[in-house]
């Protein structure tokens, strides 16, 4: 008898079904996507039409949240231009090199203690707890600034951790549930839990943002004597949206400056992690380059006492070790760009594209390893950046003039390398 009731009921639960997927098949247009993985034309798309292709997909924001745009997430224009212009100015200008400096080395010796008195227990040494504790320890202070009381204490600083951690960790899970109301409905416990981090990032950033907003009020401008990256966005204004001339503009709302921070602090932590873990990981695996590296950096370790920046250093070859890390593991595997029918026929040359345009994913995880560019792509050869003249520079393996092309994984475009000018002067 109870079979006889439930069948109705389940006739009724595939009724409902087949009619919401017939919904989503003809209101929901079809996304086209162009993969592209050629070096050349990556090169052609990222560098010589950079304009054509700066517009990224529009992230999902949870609904109920308005849309917070960033300097990875604004589509090209006016504002993505003065966020673009207000970072690079006060944090990736090499002028900025002499500030960082004492940063870098402070978080340099505090990770080296870290990792010596976890070995000193004889017990195992989990090294990417400690680099990213360190490595957000430095960024953070590059945002709210040097001195200890700059609104981020470490309480707070194991909060952020905690939330990157998370945010990373369900992000491909979260994703994956995306394709179907059915999964949607079955995790929504961990959807959740990744749309609160949004709510989070407010209770987290904000009180350090009113904290520095009064402090400068008190003590003028930049009183501590250290511009964060804080301090330039208090100052930025950004155009309104609905201003026909683009003249009129007005500061960045608290909230604004919480997501600009959390983008901040979250790409910029991660690519450098990344980065640091796979060059030890060779380090590790390759004793012969290891000591060699050794051997060029203690020889000037006296040099490095003097206080000169890391670029005025002569260390070619921890400069070429980091790069050939990259080449083998960019950061930023790949690149997503949603571009217009035309732009895409300039670039890319003749394509089948719809009217209203479509994405395009650059591949960059796959150049690095082109077997009809490099010589053995698959192993770890500092000494491949060898010039012509048998010195270690600028110039990739061969008599290929164009490095850029060939080091794109490194160099993968406007907006994407937070955390590259962290690790490449050297």
């Amino acid at each position: 008898m109870e079979a006889v009731h439930l069948l109705p009921l389940g006739m009724a639960f595939v009724f409902l079904v087949a009619v919401f997927r017939r919904d989503r098949t003809t209101t929901r247009p079809r996304e086209h996507t162009i993969v592209v993985s050629d070096p050349a034309i990556i090169r052609s798309a990222l560098i010589d039409h950079a304009d054509a292709f700066s517009n990224r997909p529009l992230p999902r924001f949870p609904a109920g949240r308005p849309i917070t745009h960033s300097i990875t997430s604004a589509p090209y224009g006016p504002l993505w231009q003065g966020l673009r212009r207000n970072f690079t100015a006060d944090i990736l200008h090499r002028s900025r090199l002499g500030v960082l400096t004492p940063l870098e080395r402070e978080a340099a010796a505090a990770t080296v203690a870290s990792l010596s008195a976890q070995a000193g227990n004889n017990g195992d040494v989990v090294i990417r707890n400690t680099l990213h504790g360190a490595v957000l320890a430095l960024f953070a202070r590059l945002c709210f600034g040097a001195d200890d009381d700059n609104g981020m204490d470490e309480r707070a600083l194991r909060t952020v951790l905690q939330m990157q951690q998370e945010f990373l960790s369900n992000f491909t899970l979260v994703r994956a549930t995306d394709r179907s109301w059915l999964t949607r409905l079955l995790h929504w416990r961990r959807r959740r839990r990744h749309a609160g981090v949004f709510d989070r990032i407010d209770e987290v950033f904000i009180p350090a943002i009113m904290a520095r907003r009064r402090r400068r009020s008190r003590d003028g401008d930049c009183g501590d004597g250290f511009r964060s990256y804080l301090d330039s966005l208090l100052e930025l204004d950004i155009p309104i949206d609905d201003d026909d001339d683009g003249r009129a503009r007005r500061p960045l709302t608290d909230e604004e400056i919480g997501f600009l921070i959390w983008e901040f602090l979250s790409a910029g932590t991660s690519s450098t992690v990344t980065c640091l873990e796979w060059t030890l990981a060779h380090l590790a695996a390759e004793p012969g380059i290891q000591d060699k590296l050794h051997r060029e950096v203690a020889a000037h370790h006296l040099r490095s006492m003097t206080g000169k920046a890391a670029s005025e250093l002569h260390l070619p070859y921890l400069h070429a070790v980091v790069l050939e890390s990259l080449r083998l593991h960019p950061p930023v595997p790949f690149v997503l760009r949603d571009v217009r029918a035309e732009d895409v026929a300039v670039a890319l040359g003749e394509a089948a594209v719809p009217p209203g345009g479509a994405s395009v994913s650059f591949v960059l995880g796959g150049i690095g390893r082109d077997r009809e560019v490099w010589t053995n792509p698959d192993e770890f050869r500092p000494r491949r950046r060898r010039g012509r003249r048998g010195e270690l520079g600028a110039r990739a393996e061969g008599d290929q003039d164009d490095a850029v092309q060939r080091w794109a994984p490194a160099l993968c475009g406007r907006g994407d390398g937070y955390g590259a000018r962290q690790v490449l002067p050297c």
